[in-house]
């Protein structure tokens, strides 16, 4: 049986939950939300490029968390999605 696409919102609030727990590199960001690092690299940089994330380098690798707006929106997110859950949507 062949699994469900996730949705991008689904998406969205997976990495929003994971960078809320704590910093991430992208390589173990990519592994929590179980996403090939090339699509969530192009994510990444748009949630950079609308303020919700921010990075900083270390070493080699980009550390990734929350910016104040992203939690925000994160909080948001969560309640949209039970929402639509409540209601059988998702």
């Amino acid at each position: 049986m062949a699994r469900r696409k996730r949705d991008r919102l689904s998406i969205l609030l997976d990495i929003l939950e994971e960078l809320s727990k704590e910093p991430q590199n992208p390589t173990k960001l990519a592994t929590a939300v179980n996403m090939p690092y090339d699509r969530l690299k192009k994510l990444l940089d748009e949630l950079v490029e609308r303020g919700l994330i921010t990075y900083r380098e270390q070493s080699k690798f980009r550390i990734y968390s929350l910016t104040a707006e992203g939690y925000k929106v994160y909080e948001e997110l969560k309640k949209v999605k039970k929402i639509l859950q409540d209601y059988g949507l998702l």
